[in-house]
């Protein structure tokens, strides 16, 4: 373990329990859950926030039943060091897609993440990022994911912090395409979310210009559809005293029993919150952690000694 975790106390993790089911919930309802004060749970909560122990609260969005796609972009800058390069990136899109700074021997500084209904969408939230950057930015590298094959973080969360497991899929299977009864307005009120997932009602209603009642109304629709799976926080697990790395693995060649026998390794591997497979090539995306540094090397090897000459090229990211 690293010694510079935050000191997170019961109270903490009964709280983070509670967002983890619901990342919406509000304090004066997880006070109540929880025989806290509601003063007490916002404070808290806002603390862990700064503390960048929670780094964001997000919608899980069904991106197949919505016909969206999810992003995960790479960003280079020409800032020599970690604080410039953390301020730059908050002061120029916010907490609106960035997901991670991170170290990299390979130069990436930031990960952003985003989904979007079509390529022209994507193109506008890219330029807006690149826009933003343009001083500093020297360089880009985009994963357009085709599927996600693994999204672990809650049932990862919930054993390190509550000692118990929680089922993997808490969220019904869309059984039909939904896309026809979600409107533009409530696209729109998912970009928002995609900003804040704890952002209010009434707020999103004055950006919108429609009563916060109808926000409301549009929200549980999409839930009640399985448009949004639901909302959780990303979690620093390097707060935390873990290791938390992401890994781009990229395959000269997988035949469908070699890309079968990867996504086993996936599934089985615990350390992994999160997988998603490269529409543009044979690449996936994996974000990992340990409680030993030398634990995310083991796992590199493990996938070279598996595949051996088919791998075109590892990377490895730590994230901070």
């Amino acid at each position: 373990m690293k010694n510079n975790k935050s000191i997170i106390t019961d109270k903490d993790v009964l709280i983070l329990q509670k967002l983890l089911e619901d990342g919406r919930k509000s304090s004066a309802s997880i006070s109540k859950e929880i025989d806290l004060g509601r003063e007490i749970v916002n404070y808290r909560i806002k603390r862990l926030i700064k503390e960048n122990l929670i780094v964001k609260f997000v919608p899980r969005i069904n991106e197949k039943a919505m016909h969206f796609q999810e992003y995960i972009i790479l960003l280079k800058l020409n800032l020599d060091d970690e604080v410039s390069k953390q301020k730059f990136a908050y002061d120029t899109i916010g907490n609106k897609y960035l997901i991670w700074t991170i170290k990299s021997d390979s130069g990436w500084d930031l990960i952003v993440r985003l989904y979007a209904a079509s390529n022209d969408e994507f193109k506008e939230k890219l330029a807006e990022i690149l826009d933003g950057f343009s001083s500093v930015l020297t360089n880009y590298y985009t994963i357009i994911s085709s599927d996600e094959i693994k999204e672990n973080e809650k049932e990862v969360i919930s054993r390190e912090l509550f000692q118990k497991d929680i089922s993997k899929k808490d969220f019904s299977v869309i059984k039909e395409d939904v896309f026809g009864q979600v409107d533009d307005k409530d696209k729109e009120i998912l970009n928002l979310l995609e900003t804040d997932a704890r952002i209010q009602y009434k707020e999103i209603g004055e950006k919108l210009e429609i009563s916060a009642d109808t926000v409301k109304y549009r929200i549980d629709k999409m839930k009640t559809l399985g448009v949004i799976k639901n909302f959780t926080p990303i979690i620093n697990f390097s707060k935390l005293g873990f290791y938390q790395y992401a890994m781009i693995v990229k395959f000269s060649f997988l035949n469908n029993e070699e890309e079968l026998k990867f996504e086993a390794i996936i599934e089985n591997e615990k350390s992994i919150i999160k997988a998603i497979k490269s529409m543009n090539s044979v690449e996936f995306f994996l974000n990992l952690i340990f409680d030993n540094e030398e634990n995310i090397e083991d796992f590199k090897n493990k996938i070279k000694d598996k595949f051996k000459n088919k791998i075109e090229n590892v990377e490895i990211f730590k994230l901070d």
